[in-house]
């Protein structure tokens, strides 16, 4: 039987969660004793009064809304990795959520704690999915003469306003022609070079167009610029310190 604790818990969290698309008094009352753990964990010799609790229960609910928000979120970017924070594991029992609204950053401080609880808006959300990708391109990609630095960021400023996975493969597709093109001018270049054979040439073209993202675009590129300098050094010719096409940048490797 729920003591007055949970009961009290169980309205507070009902009142709360219904914006969240949670409803279920069962699943409020997993929620719930979720937070009598907490509480019990913090004051294992017995729990003083509900007023005493107040700041540590509050700070608890904040926590809990701050959970469903971000699960929202996570939901609405395809993510299904575990929400880090209060009852991860009992939120993954509630329904699926409504269709995310389009959020500003909200701040809320704890009473009496004087922290700060940050639920990021999906804007913030999903730049800092795009942010690996950008990088790549903007060292990697650069260092390694597969685009220059125009290039990059032109790519970058046509993921704006993109779910991260959507923006990196239409990257990838303008990555791979390009790669594609440029190996066309090594061989053209080194009258065949490593890939002389017909067979060889069809093997790296298949390689680059079975690429499904920039970091795996980057592998091809590196074992590329890696087939060429060994075949110049073999065969006593220039380049070894270029990037794919042996001139304009420093190559990494």
């Amino acid at each position: 039987m729920a003591d007055a604790l949970e009961m009290n818990l169980c309205g507070r969290i009902l009142l709360g969660v219904r914006r969240h698309g949670l409803s279920d008094p069962r699943r409020v009352a997993v929620l719930a004793r979720a937070v009598v753990a907490v509480v019990d964990r913090q004051y294992p010799d017995g729990r003083p009064s509900l007023l005493a609790l107040e700041p540590l229960i509050t700070e608890q609910l904040v926590l809990l809304e701050a959970a469903l928000m971000e699960r929202k979120m996570r939901q609405a970017l395809g993510s299904d990795s575990p929400t880090a924070s209060l009852a991860a594991s009992v939120t993954e029992e509630a329904p699926p959520p409504e269709a995310p609204e389009k959020r500003t950053l909200r701040k809320r401080t704890l009473k009496g704690k004087g922290h700060t609880v940050v639920a990021k808006s999906m804007d913030e959300k999903l730049k800092e999915g795009r942010q690996p990708v950008q990088e790549l391109l903007q060292k990697d990609c650069v260092d390694l003469g597969l685009i220059d630095r125009k290039q990059a960021q032109r790519l970058i400023r046509g993921m704006l306003g993109k779910r991260p996975e959507d923006a990196e493969q239409e990257i990838v597709e303008q990555l791979r022609q390009i790669l594609q093109d440029q190996v066309k001018g090594i061989i053209r270049q080194l009258k065949g070079g490593p890939w002389a054979k017909p067979q060889a040439q069809e093997e790296i073209r298949q390689d680059i167009s079975h690429a499904r993202s920039v970091k795996s675009l980057l592998m091809l590129t590196r074992q590329v610029i890696k087939e060429r300098r060994e075949w110049e050094h073999k065969h006593g010719k220039g380049g070894l310190l270029g990037g794919l096409l042996g001139g304009r940048r420093r190559g990494l490797g």
